[in-house]
């Protein structure tokens, strides 16, 4: 074991790993951390939710033998179920480290050098606010190691402005530099948290860096949530947390972070038309007019929604709240 201790001195990286079923997984996430050579104090801040499987118990093992280092909270109750962000809430507030490096369960980190890497280009530069680097991808299903297919290529020093674009940052090769203000803001109840959310704040705080090197590995398995969700479930995660996004930032990022939301709503307005669900493509179209109503919404899409208000306007419950709707509608189309 080459990683030090929290007992040597202040700690500069606190390893936040979210858990849940991962007992297949797990052991080989935690001996990545293991494997890591620093020349400064590291604590693994691991929560384990509430799992149902053997996850705790292989916590509990590395806990015992490394107690100045695994740090675990053991859920009783499944807290994400209950829509609870568990890093805003269990994880980020009992963090120590300088530095905030990120991996969940189901990965692991490959390069015993990573945190160091990455740590020492932060000191040194403390114009960056977020380190990242590049990863492979463990496809459970077909047994194999592949070149990273999900994420778009960027230059090795990007920012705000490119990361409003969309997310190129694999959770377990993000390290950040530790930002109080940032863990107040995405606290808010109306953020909805995922990773992205926190880099696109924690971007506003400095420029990001991508290592060109390999030193983690991204799985991809059946319970998989982000990755396994079909096209409509991942846009409606898009919406939401980039409702939660928009005029956070300068003019110029809101409006790329606007037109994301509009064209992704758009685009759930125009699936649950095709399926005949006049309500909800009515109220996705609505969620696109109420940001920017005269502009990018197409004649297609105004006279689609004329049709599915007059549609509504026929059924009963809808009669009570036809013309509120109307007076909202008509004023754009």
């Amino acid at each position: 074991m080459q990683l030090h201790n929290s007992s040597n001195g202040k700690i500069m990286v606190s390893i936040c790993c979210l858990a849940y079923n991962h007992e297949p997984y797990i052991r080989q996430c935690l001996d990545g951390f293991m494997i890591q050579k620093t020349d400064f104090p590291v604590e693994v801040l691991i929560h384990d939710d509430a799992s149902t499987d053997g996850t705790a118990d292989i916590i509990r093992e590395y806990e015992a033998k490394y107690p100045d280092i695994i740090k675990p909270i053991y859920q009783t109750e499944n807290q994400y179920s209950k829509g609870i962000s568990v890093s805003c809430v269990y994880q980020f507030p009992r963090a120590k480290g300088k530095y905030i490096a990120l991996c969940e369960g189901d990965d692991y980190w490959t390069d015993p050098n990573k945190l160091q890497k990455q740590v020492d280009f932060l000191e040194a530069n403390e114009d960056f606010s977020i380190c990242f680097h590049n990863v492979k991808i463990k496809r459970e299903k077909e047994n194999d190691i592949i070149t990273d297919y999900i994420t778009r290529k960027v230059p090795d020093i990007t920012d705000i402005h490119e990361l409003a674009k969309g997310n190129y940052m694999h959770t377990p090769s993000v390290v950040f530099r530790r930002n109080d203000e940032v863990f107040k803001i995405i606290s808010s109840p109306d953020i909805f948290v995922i990773d992205y959310v926190l880099h696109m704040f924690n971007a506003k705080f400095g420029k990001i860096k991508k290592i060109p090197d390999i030193m983690a590995v991204y799985r991809i398995h059946f319970s998989n949530a982000w990755v396994n969700n079909d096209s409509i479930s991942q846009s409606k995660n898009i919406q939401r947390y980039l409702k939660g996004l928009m005029d956070r930032f300068s003019p110029e990022i809101n409006q790329v972070l606007k037109k994301r939301f509009i064209n992704t709503s758009l685009y759930l307005a125009k699936y649950y038309h095709n399926i005949g669900n006049s309500e909800l493509s009515l109220f996705y179209f609505l969620e696109a007019l109420n940001v920017q109503p005269n502009n990018i919404i197409s004649n297609y899409f105004k006279k689609t929604m004329r049709n599915t208000l007059l549609l509504l306007a026929k059924r009963v419950f809808y009669q009570k709240i036809y013309y509120k709707i109307k007076r909202m509608l008509f004023n754009y189309i």
